[in-house]
């Protein structure tokens, strides 16, 4: 919100400034825009492999297997910059020389498509079970889609000839849907599994887990607060008429979603227990988010 409060003061001292025409306008835009890259932390309220029923049929036997669940150990990554199309659609009123009033809808869509190795960036999960158990570990963002209510405040600086500067800021929600995989495989060697070594059916758990993966996907969804600064240049076409590019910076919250599942879970059913019991799920949380757009844009005065 600091970054606001200067272009806001701008906006309002500038209130009683004298200008032209006032009244009623709708626009519309379109452009494209640079999302930044996304940091990002999963977990899950899942158990040690070898609590598993399916991989250890002897779980009861350990009590640290029957207790009260957590959340496991946090997942770190890091997903590069992505860029996309943004669409507009405006309503506008001018209620006093020089000041807008507006209500915007934006759309934008963000290509991530990155998949990142998991440990890149520290997961919890030792070095040696990377190494030498799991032979593959991924998180994918395959795209961020947001549809974006904002109410904005403009100041048009006195026109210089056709041409009319304007500066803006402007507050609202992005309706969010992220993209998500995390996908893990298991070594097919028996001999390279260590989990459950301890145990004393170590050699039925090795069987059970080996060649096993883990993959939770789909569309995982927030809805964010997010603030905006704005800028741009109109030329009038004519009395009631602009053509102009507008750029815009936008910042929202972190986006969290506890809801996603894996399916399969070590390939079997998202359970641990045969019964249906205790199902897997996890949950994914980023930094704040941000993108940088630049977009022609239409108006038409009424």
């Amino acid at each position: 919100m600091r970054q606001l409060r200067p272009a806001a003061a701008l906006l309002l001292a500038a209130a009683g400034a004298p200008a032209a025409a006032s009244g009623f306008y709708l626009s519309a835009e379109a452009g494209w825009h640079s999302a930044a890259g996304i940091d990002t932390v999963s977990r899950s309220n899942d158990r040690a492999s070898a609590c598993d029923e399916y991989i250890n049929p002897r779980y009861a036997d350990t009590p640290a297997c029957t207790g009260p669940r957590g959340l496991g150990t946090a997942v770190r990554n890091r997903f590069g910059a992505a860029g996309g199309p943004l669409l507009g659609l405006a309503a506008g009123w001018r209620p006093r020389p020089h000041l807008r009033l507006e209500l915007e809808y934006f759309y934008r869509d963000s290509g991530y498509d990155e998949t990142a190795p998991v440990g890149a960036f520290g997961s919890g999960t030792s070095a040696e079970k990377l190494a030498r158990e799991i032979v593959s570990a991924t998180e994918r963002v395959g795209g961020v889609r947001s549809h974006n209510v904002f109410a904005n405040l403009y100041y048009d600086f006195p026109a210089a000839g056709a041409f009319t500067p304007y500066l803006g800021a402007g507050a609202g929600v992005g309706f969010t849907d992220l993209r998500y995989r995390s996908l893990w495989r298991r070594n097919d060697d028996p001999e390279r599994i260590r989990t459950g070594a301890d145990l004393p059916n170590a050699a039925e758990v090795r069987r059970n887990l080996a060649g096993t993966y883990s993959d939770a996907h789909g569309t995982l969804s927030d809805t964010l607060f997010g603030v905006q600064l704005l800028a741009g240049l109109d030329y009038a076409l004519d009395a009631d008429t602009m053509l102009g590019l507008k750029a815009r910076w936008v910042r929202y919250d972190s986006f969290a979603d506890e809801g996603f599942r894996w399916d399969p879970l070590r390939s079997h059913v998202p359970n641990l227990r045969r019964d249906g019991s205790e199902p897997v799920s996890g949950f994914l949380r980023s930094g704040d988010l941000e993108l940088f757009g630049v977009s022609a844009v239409l108006r038409r005065n009424f």
